[in-house]
Protein backbone atom coordinates (compact mmCIF):
# COMPACT_ATOMS: atom_id res chain seq x y z
CA UNK A 1 0.00 0.00 0.00
CA UNK A 2 1.58 3.36 -1.03
CA UNK A 3 1.55 6.13 1.65
CA UNK A 4 -1.28 8.06 0.02
CA UNK A 5 -3.73 4.74 0.13
CA UNK A 6 -2.73 4.93 3.84
CA UNK A 7 -3.78 8.28 4.46
CA UNK A 8 -7.53 7.75 2.80
CA UNK A 9 -6.53 11.04 0.98
CA UNK A 10 -7.12 8.91 -2.56
CA UNK A 11 -9.31 5.83 -3.42
CA UNK A 12 -9.28 6.12 -7.53
CA UNK A 13 -8.39 2.90 -8.90
CA UNK A 14 -6.00 4.85 -11.54
CA UNK A 15 -3.83 6.75 -8.69
CA UNK A 16 -1.09 4.50 -8.63
CA UNK A 17 -0.96 4.61 -12.43
CA UNK A 18 -0.79 8.29 -12.32
CA UNK A 19 1.52 8.57 -8.77
CA UNK A 20 4.34 6.57 -10.80
CA UNK A 21 4.05 8.60 -14.16
CA UNK A 22 7.05 9.64 -15.24
CA UNK A 23 7.87 12.55 -17.49
CA UNK A 24 11.15 11.20 -18.48
CA UNK A 25 9.81 8.30 -19.98
CA UNK A 26 9.84 9.07 -23.90
CA UNK A 27 7.78 6.86 -26.71
CA UNK A 28 11.35 4.97 -27.96
CA UNK A 29 11.59 4.21 -24.02
CA UNK A 30 8.22 3.04 -24.14
CA UNK A 31 8.19 1.14 -27.07
CA UNK A 32 11.26 -0.61 -26.13
CA UNK A 33 9.38 -1.71 -23.30
CA UNK A 34 6.76 -3.21 -25.12
CA UNK A 35 9.06 -5.29 -27.65
CA UNK A 36 11.11 -6.46 -24.26
CA UNK A 37 7.47 -7.29 -22.54
CA UNK A 38 4.90 -8.52 -24.85
CA UNK A 39 6.40 -11.05 -26.04
CA UNK A 40 6.78 -12.76 -22.85
CA UNK A 41 3.27 -12.66 -22.27
CA UNK A 42 2.20 -13.69 -25.36
CA UNK A 43 4.17 -16.55 -25.39
CA UNK A 44 1.95 -17.19 -21.97
CA UNK A 45 -1.46 -16.68 -23.40
CA UNK A 46 -0.48 -19.15 -27.14
CA UNK A 47 0.95 -21.93 -24.62
CA UNK A 48 -2.38 -21.48 -22.19
CA UNK A 49 -4.13 -21.08 -25.19
CA UNK A 50 -2.51 -24.36 -26.84
CA UNK A 51 -2.74 -26.24 -23.74
CA UNK A 52 -6.03 -26.14 -23.57
CA UNK A 53 -7.24 -26.84 -26.89
CA UNK A 54 -9.08 -29.98 -27.99
CA UNK A 55 -6.94 -32.74 -28.92
CA UNK A 56 -7.82 -33.24 -32.30
CA UNK A 57 -7.16 -29.71 -33.14
CA UNK A 58 -4.00 -28.66 -34.63
CA UNK A 59 -2.03 -25.47 -33.44
CA UNK A 60 -3.11 -23.76 -37.16
CA UNK A 61 -6.58 -24.76 -37.06
CA UNK A 62 -6.95 -23.67 -33.38
CA UNK A 63 -5.58 -20.33 -34.20
CA UNK A 64 -7.82 -20.26 -37.22
CA UNK A 65 -10.86 -20.42 -34.72
CA UNK A 66 -8.93 -17.49 -32.59
CA UNK A 67 -9.12 -15.36 -35.87
CA UNK A 68 -12.54 -16.23 -36.22
CA UNK A 69 -13.27 -15.25 -32.76
CA UNK A 70 -12.38 -12.04 -33.36
CA UNK A 71 -13.14 -11.52 -37.13
CA UNK A 72 -16.51 -12.50 -37.93
CA UNK A 73 -16.84 -12.64 -41.68
CA UNK A 74 -13.30 -13.07 -42.48
CA UNK A 75 -12.30 -14.44 -45.69
CA UNK A 76 -10.35 -17.19 -46.92
CA UNK A 77 -7.23 -14.94 -47.53
CA UNK A 78 -7.64 -13.31 -44.36
CA UNK A 79 -7.14 -16.51 -42.30
CA UNK A 80 -4.48 -17.67 -44.91
CA UNK A 81 -2.27 -13.94 -44.15
CA UNK A 82 -3.24 -14.50 -40.54
CA UNK A 83 -1.41 -17.97 -40.34
CA UNK A 84 1.49 -17.38 -42.87
CA UNK A 85 -0.25 -20.07 -44.84
CA UNK A 86 -0.98 -20.52 -49.00
CA UNK A 87 -4.28 -20.37 -50.19
CA UNK A 88 -4.24 -23.77 -51.22
CA UNK A 89 -3.25 -25.14 -47.99
CA UNK A 90 -5.93 -23.00 -45.96
CA UNK A 91 -8.34 -23.76 -48.13
CA UNK A 92 -7.97 -27.64 -47.36
CA UNK A 93 -8.01 -26.71 -43.65
CA UNK A 94 -10.70 -24.47 -43.60
CA UNK A 95 -12.55 -28.08 -45.61
CA UNK A 96 -11.88 -29.73 -42.55
CA UNK A 97 -12.89 -27.47 -40.33
CA UNK A 98 -16.43 -26.97 -42.13
CA UNK A 99 -16.90 -31.08 -42.15
CA UNK A 100 -16.08 -31.40 -38.56
CA UNK A 101 -18.51 -28.76 -37.53
CA UNK A 102 -16.32 -26.21 -36.50
CA UNK A 103 -16.56 -23.43 -39.27
CA UNK A 104 -19.22 -22.37 -41.32
CA UNK A 105 -18.75 -21.08 -44.84
CA UNK A 106 -21.53 -18.88 -46.72
CA UNK A 107 -20.88 -17.35 -50.29
CA UNK A 108 -20.78 -13.56 -49.89
CA UNK A 109 -24.29 -12.07 -51.05
CA UNK A 110 -21.97 -9.25 -52.80
CA UNK A 111 -19.98 -11.47 -54.90
CA UNK A 112 -20.05 -15.30 -54.84
CA UNK A 113 -16.48 -16.09 -55.55
CA UNK A 114 -15.75 -14.99 -52.39
CA UNK A 115 -16.66 -16.61 -49.16
CA UNK A 116 -17.37 -15.52 -45.93
CA UNK A 117 -16.37 -17.59 -42.56
CA UNK A 118 -17.46 -18.16 -39.14
CA UNK A 119 -17.66 -20.37 -35.93
CA UNK A 120 -20.70 -22.86 -35.27
CA UNK A 121 -21.85 -23.04 -31.79
CA UNK A 122 -19.39 -25.89 -31.46
CA UNK A 123 -16.54 -23.90 -32.93
CA UNK A 124 -17.11 -20.81 -30.40
CA UNK A 125 -17.28 -23.67 -27.48
CA UNK A 126 -13.87 -24.96 -28.22
CA UNK A 127 -12.24 -21.62 -28.71
CA UNK A 128 -14.39 -20.13 -25.25
CA UNK A 129 -13.01 -23.13 -23.43
CA UNK A 130 -9.70 -22.69 -24.58
CA UNK A 131 -10.15 -18.64 -23.61
CA UNK A 132 -11.67 -19.45 -20.27
CA UNK A 133 -8.70 -21.97 -18.94
CA UNK A 134 -6.11 -19.36 -19.89
CA UNK A 135 -7.81 -16.78 -18.14
CA UNK A 136 -7.66 -18.91 -15.37
CA UNK A 137 -4.18 -18.81 -15.55
CA UNK A 138 -3.05 -15.82 -16.11
CA UNK A 139 -5.36 -15.28 -12.97
CA UNK A 140 -2.77 -17.37 -11.08
CA UNK A 141 0.05 -15.69 -12.58
CA UNK A 142 -1.19 -11.95 -11.56
CA UNK A 143 -1.78 -13.28 -7.93
CA UNK A 144 2.31 -12.57 -7.21
CA UNK A 145 1.64 -9.24 -8.00
CA UNK A 146 0.57 -6.38 -5.51
CA UNK A 147 -2.68 -4.27 -5.43
CA UNK A 148 -0.44 -1.43 -6.63
CA UNK A 149 1.09 -3.37 -9.63
CA UNK A 150 -2.55 -5.05 -10.33
CA UNK A 151 -3.87 -1.26 -10.80
CA UNK A 152 -1.21 -0.22 -12.53
CA UNK A 153 -1.17 -3.41 -15.35
CA UNK A 154 -5.25 -2.82 -15.53
CA UNK A 155 -4.71 0.52 -16.30
CA UNK A 156 -2.19 0.18 -18.97
CA UNK A 157 -3.73 -2.27 -20.62
CA UNK A 158 -6.73 0.00 -21.23
CA UNK A 159 -4.63 2.80 -22.13
CA UNK A 160 -3.08 -0.06 -24.71
CA UNK A 161 -6.46 -0.91 -25.77
CA UNK A 162 -7.51 2.68 -26.65
CA UNK A 163 -3.92 3.52 -28.20
CA UNK A 164 -4.28 0.23 -30.58
CA UNK A 165 -7.33 0.31 -31.33
CA UNK A 166 -8.81 -1.00 -35.07
CA UNK A 167 -9.31 2.63 -36.25
CA UNK A 168 -6.20 3.88 -35.51
CA UNK A 169 -4.54 1.15 -36.64
CA UNK A 170 -6.54 1.40 -39.47
CA UNK A 171 -5.50 5.22 -39.64
CA UNK A 172 -1.85 4.46 -39.70
CA UNK A 173 -1.93 1.89 -42.50
CA UNK A 174 -3.47 4.47 -44.41
CA UNK A 175 -0.86 7.19 -44.11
Amino acid sequence: MLPYERQGVYNCDMQPLQNRTDSRVSCHRCARGLLTGVPSVMRFIRYQMRRHRQAELTVPQFRSLVFLSHNENASLSDIAEHLGLSLPATSRMVELLVRRGWMRRRARSSDRRCVSLSLTGRGKAVFRMAREATQVALSQRLKTLSAGELALVSGAMQVLSRAFAPENCHAEAVK
